[in-house]
Parts: C-alpha cells; structure tokens; sequence
C-alpha cells in the first residue's frame, strides 16, 4: 500500500467507545460530552440509555472499586481519532466536572460490551422469577433443544448423537437401580472444601508417623563421641 493509500485509509477510518457514566444525565449532559470529545473529532454520539437506579454498579465496583447508589447512563460514541480508553476517562471527567470514578470508557468491540448486555439479559430475565430444582433445564428430558444445537455436527467419540444416545441411557440405568433422588443429593460445602476431612489431615500431617505409629514411645540409643553408650 502506498503512502498516499495509507494516509487516505486512515483519515477514513472510525473508532468507536462506550461510554458509561454513574449519574443523572440529560440533554445538556450529552451536549457536554459531545462538546469536550470534539478534540478527537466527533461523529456522533448517541441518546442516553439510563439503567434503573441500583446499590453498587456491577462494573463500577469490579473496575474502581467504588460503591455508591446511582443509575448508569451510557452512550455509544465514534470518534475520527484514537484514544486509549483511560485516557478519555479522564479527558471526560475533567471537562465535565465528574469525578473520576464514576466515568468508564471501552472499546465499542471489547468483549466487556456483550458481558455488560448478558448481565443486564439476565438481571431483566430473573426479576420476580422463582424457581426450583424441578425447572432445572438438567432435569428436562426433552431433548428438542440440544438436537437443535447438534444440526450439522458430525458424530465423535465424545460427542455426538451416538454418544448422547449411550450417555441417555446409561443416566436412565442409574436413575432405574438408584431411584431419581440419586441426583438430587449434591456435595456439601464442607465435603467441596474438604472441612469434613479435618481431622483425618491432622492425623497425617500432625501425628507421629503419619498416624500410623508411636515413634515418640521408641527409646532413643545416644552414643558419645568416645564411642561409649550411655
């Protein structure tokens, strides 16, 4: 590519953020962000979408480490020119008279953005939903949806309709010679973390010969340097 491509390609090309900010914003707001981000050559900047007001901001506290009750407004801006992400943290801040801490930026690309979306998914998908053990999707035997996820996929080893169909029965053997609650019985947290084995680690770790004999009752022989026993 010659030089004259490359500057060309270069003025054209476009860079897009996100930009979060943990306070009530409006239209002058936005008409402020818009104002101090013109150093780097706005495109456009869009509306406000406003989160309900909550305790701690997931991603304020995971980022800065900073509680506070507020809702979260964000908007998606494009910029002609490049900017490190902490870089325009600060830049917006400092012209909008916002502390630090409550302004977050990333890359329109960055995975953050679909993490952010998925979480918001699953705050708006749990709200006044109760569920139980029965509504487990583990405990659906209808397979509709995971032979909809298997279209194209070519049989393996470990994987596969052949495999399912082995793996279904086996469960369904077990579930026969053990009774259905054999699955509902899961692992305590002690058991996970090993407290319930306490004693027995003190046995081996602590104890005289692992536990498994008394070398303190053995008598000791001590001979001098002159070779003779005591």
């Amino acid at each position: 590519m010659e030089l004259k491509d490359y500057i060309t390609e270069s003025f054209n090309k476009e860079y897009g953020y996100r930009v979060k900010i943990a306070a009530d914003c409006d239209e002058s707001t936005l008409s402020k962000l818009e104002a101090c981000l013109q150093k780097y050559d706005l495109v456009s900047a869009t509306k406000w979408a406003r989160s309900p007001i909550e305790e701690n901001p997931s991603e304020f506290v995971r980022r800065k480490g900073v509680r506070f009750v507020s809702e979260v407004c964000t908007s998606d801006v494009v910029l002609k020119y490049p900017v490190n992400e902490r870089i325009l943290e600060v830049w917006i801040a400092a012209n909008m008279g916002i502390e630090f801490d409550r302004v977050i930026t990333y890359g329109i690309n960055d995975p953050r953005k679909m993490e952010t979306e998925m979480a918001a998914d699953r705050l708006a998908n749990d709200k006044d939903r109760y569920v139980n053990q029965d509504d487990a999707l583990l405990n659906d035997e209808n397979m509709e949806h995971y032979t909809m996820q298997q279209e194209g996929v070519e049989d393996g080893p470990l994987f596969g309709e052949a495999h399912t169909k082995k793996f279904l029965e086996e469960l369904a053997r077990i579930k026969a010679e053990k009774g259905a609650d054999y699955f509902r019985r899961y692992p305590t947290k002690a058991e996970l973390m090993g407290d319930n084995h306490r004693d027995y680690w003190n046995t081996l770790h602590n104890g005289v010969n692992m536990g498994k004999g008394a070398e303190g009752a053995k008598e000791v022989d001590v001979i001098s340097q002159s070779s003779r026993r005591n």
